[in-house]
Parts: structure tokens; C-alpha cells; sequence
């Protein structure tokens, strides 16, 4: 958030500096009005330097003290201290100077100015009247001889210099005045710039309050965005589990008895050309046979994918010792001898309660998967521990892995990667893991291997 603005604390800052300024400039003032008089007396050692040396030597600790009092932070009495000291100070230049009718009497003009500048504006009414007093009373002072002139003065009783103090005493309150209207005119534009920055920060606090509605409204639409194209992949998935159903119910019974039959057949005549001369004679004939048999059972799979697809159902649950059914699940699956199978299992696992035979269909599925990404070899690691109330099994193997665009619909019903297949494999274990209330995820990395993860509720819902 932008910080507010402090203006009183920033004219009390420009005063410090002012009057830090003016101490500094009477300082080189005085030091060179020194100098002036010491060459002048070298030329004319008649010339009067003491009173002069004197009147230098207190500018300078005149100023030296306000400069003082003003860094130590006391800037109003640096101020006074200041004006008082510069009004004293030109009463007793002036009778040495041309007297009251001379030219330095101008220096009272300084005091009131600074006093406008750097206190406030009664100090400068203030100040044009002790200058004022002061100098009617030096007036006396220079009339009764008390102190010698440098510069003689006009002589006494003469009618223009009446005048003259008359007008240098108006033009004391006028200056007064006019560091008041110079003073009013700063105040008014510091006004300005104060209600001025308010209505920025005003602004700025209603542009970030607007930004931040829009960043709100943003993220709102994305998340909408997100619910929408889930949906619309939701509607996809349902549209393609439909016509998966009905083409399971409709093709899977009408295919099954034709490759039953053709399997037999096959199987006939094998153990015929096996006794036969013919299989000693032509043995692709029975390489051929074979591959038949393969390529049926391959038939098989698929149709048995598509008819437990549109058959998963409710689970029909009871406490079973998930032990029991990895063992079921590896008995039914033949492990190269080239991998490595570890099993880590936790000792005095908890009773599970779920459909043995569907959690069974869904390890099946997935060891097949993990032996066929390693045809070189590997290691297979099955695992299963109690955590939290429910049950995790982890299946993990040491494969060529998967990229994330491949991970992100490896469940999707009739994605596939393989060649033969049509995608169903996965996809029914995660409908049977969901219907068991529980999760099913994957992690891969390429060339590193592939990691599925099964989290089962200790207790049906």
C-alpha cells in the first residue's frame, strides 16, 4: 500500500535546511567581510578593525550556535535565536556604518525576512517590531556618541533624515507583510499539494482495490474455465463409456463363442500334426498353429476387457487379508525370469474390506503392465502398509517410464500406447478402486520407472 504523506514533517525538514542555509551563508559572509577589513587596514593601519573584528567574530558564533541548535533537531529555537541575534547584531553595525540613515540599515530587513521563512508569520510581525524598537533606540544611542563611526552620519535635526527613519520603519512592517502574503501564498500551495495527494493516494488505494477485484474476478474465470473443461472431459469419458457399454454387451458375447470354437479347432489340430509326419516334415506349419493360438488369446483379453468393463459393479466386500490376494494375483501372472520380484509387506496388516476377486483383477492388471515395460529385465517391487486408516499398496517398476502427457490419460478409457490393446486395462481398474472408495494414482519418470499406488479404506462405507 503507498504510505501516506507527511507534510508537516517534510516543511519542518525545509525549515531545518533554510535556516542550516542562511547560518552557513552568514558565516562565509562574516569570514569574508574579515578579510575585507584586514586588507584594509594593512593599507590604512588608522582604520578602526577592532569593533569590526568583534561585530564578524559574533556573526560567526551566531551562526555557528543556530547551525548547532538546528542539527540537534531544535529547529524553532535555532530559529528565534537566529532573528533575535541578526536584529541585535545590525543594531549595533548600523551606527558604525553611516549611522541610522546609513546603508546597513537595510540589514534589518534580514531578520524579518528569515523570521517570515523559517518560523512563522507572527514571527515576522514580531521581529519588524523589535527591529523597529531597536532602531529608534540606537537612533539615541548614536546621537549620545556611545559608539564611533567607521562611516559618518548625517548631521542632527535635519528633515530628511527624519524621513528616512519613517520610511525605514514602514518598510520594516511591509516587509513583515510581505512575507506574510509569501508565507500565506506557500501555505495555500501546501494546502494544494496536501489535498492533492490525498485524492492520489485516494485514487491509488480505489486502482489497487479495482486491481485487486480484477486478479479475484481472473482467477474466478480460470477456475470456471478448469470446472468447465473438466466437465466437458467428464462428458467426453461418459459418452465414450456408453459406447463402450453398448458395444460390450452387443460384440463381446457374439465374438466369444466363434474364437472358442476356432481355438478348439486349433488346439485339434495341433495334437494331430504333432503325432503326424507333418510336423516333422513342415514345422512352420505348427510355428504358424502357434501363433494362432497367441493371437486368440490376445482376442480373448479384449473381449474379456470389454466384457468386464461394462460388468464392474457394485464390490461385494468382506474382510479379506490383502496378503492373500497378492499371492492370488502373482500366482496368476508368470514373472519372467529376468526380473526381480521384492515384496514388502508390512507384518500384522489390518483385515481390509473389499471385493477380493475385483481388487485381484486390478493387480493383475497392473503387474502384467509393469512386466511388459521392462522386456530387458528389471526389478518389481509390490508393497503394502497400514497408513492412516486405510491401506496402500504400491506396485513399482524399473521400466522406460512415462512422460506427463501420457500419465494424464493413462486412465482414460481406450487410450493406449501399446500396439495391441485398446486401452480398457487401466481404466477398469481405476472404476473398481472408485467403487471401493479409494484412489489410485501414478508417478513416472523417463527412464526411470513407473509407480502405482493404491489407497483402500480399512472399513467399507
Amino acid at each position: 500500500m503507498t504510505p501516506q504523506l507527511v507534510l508537516p514533517d517534510e516543511e519542518l525538514a525545509r525549515k531545518a535546511v533554510a535556516i542550516k542555509t542562511f547560518s552557513l551563508g552568514l558565516i562565509a559572509t562574516s569570514g569574508i567581510a574579515e578579510v575585507i577589513c584586514i586588507i584594509i587596514w594593512l593599507y590604512n593601519p588608522a582604520f578602526l578593525i577592532t569593533p569590526l573584528t568583534l561585530v564578524v567574530m559574533a556573526g560567526i558564533i551566531i551562526s555557528a550556535v543556530t547551525y548547532w541548535l538546528s542539527k540537534s533537531g531544535r529547529v524553532q529555537v535555532a530559529g528565534f535565536f537566529f532573528v533575535i541575534c541578526l536584529a541585535l547584531l545590525s543594531a549595533i553595525i548600523t551606527p558604525l556604518f553611516g549611522g541610522y540613515t546609513g546603508p546597513l540599515a537595510v540589514t534589518y530587513l534580514l531578520p524579518i525576512l528569515v523570521a517570515g521563512m523559517v518560523i512563522s508569520i507572527n514571527a515576522s510581525f514580531f521581529i519588524a517590531t523589535l527591529a523597529a524598537i531597536l532602531y529608534l533606540a540606537m537612533i539615541g544611542v548614536e546621537q549620545a556618541g556611545l559608539l564611533p563611526q567607521l562611516i559618518a552620519s548625517v548631521e542632527k535635526g535635519a528633515i530628511i533624515p527624519q524621513l528616512t527613519v519613517a520610511t525605514r520603519v514602514v518598510f520594516f512592517y511591509l516587509i513583515a507583510f510581505l512575507s506574510w502574503f509569501a508565507s500565506s501564498r506557500l501555505n495555500r500551495a501546501l494546502q494544494s499539494v496536501r489535498r492533492y495527494a490525498t485524492e492520489l493516494q485516494t485514487a491509488n488505494e480505489e486502482l489497487q482495490a479495482t486491481e485487486e477485484e480484477l486478479r479475484v474476478s481472473n482467477e474466478e474465470l480460470q477456475a470456471a474455465n478448469e470446472e468447465l473443461r473438466e466437465t466437458q472431459e467428464q462428458l467426453i469419458r461418459s459418452e465414450k463409456l456408453a459406447a463402450i457399454g453398448q458395444l460390450a454387451g452387443g460384440v463381446g458375447h457374439e465374438l466369444r463363442n466363434p474364437l472358442g470354437a476356432i481355438k478348439n479347432a486349433v488346439y485339434y489340430i495341433k495334437g494331430k500334426v504333432v503325432k503326424n509326419e507333418l510336423g516333422q516334415k513342415e514345422p512352420r506349419v505348427l510355428e504358424f498353429l502357434n501363433i494362432m493360438d497367441d493371437e486368440i488369446n490376445s482376442s480373448n483379453k479384449i473381449i474379456n476387457d470389454l466384457l468386464g468393463f461394462s460388468r464392474v459393479g457394485k464390490p461385494s466386500v468382506s474382510p479379506t487379508r490383502i496378503e492373500g490376494v497378492i499371492e492370488d494375483a502373482l500366482s496368476r501372472t508368470p514373472i519372467p525370469e529376468n526380473i526381480e520380484l521384492t515384496k514388502r509387506l508390512d507384518t500384522a496388516l489390518p483385515e481390509v474390506e473389499i471385493d477380493p476377486d475385483q481388487i485381484q483383477q486390478v493387480l493383475v492388471n497392473i503387474i502384467i503392465n509393469a512386466v511388459q515395460a521392462m522386456p530387458e529385465g528389471g526389478k518389481l517391487t509390490i508393497g503394502a502398509r497400514e497408513e492412516e486408516k486405510s491401506l496402500e499398496m504400491e506396485i513399482a517398476d524399473t521400466g522406460g517410464g512415462m512422460p506427463g502427457e501420457t500419465m494424464d490419460k493413462i486412465f482414460d478409457p481406450l487410450f493406449t500406447t501399446k500396439a495391441k490393446g485398446i486401452g480398457l486395462g487401466l481404466a477398469v481398474c481405476k472404476s473398481i478402486i472408485d467403487r471401493h472408495e479409494g484412489h489410485i494414482e501414478v508417478r513416472s519418470k523417463v527412464g526411470k520407472g513407473t509407480t502405482f499406488r493404491i489407497k483402500l479404506p480399512l472399513r467399507a462405507a
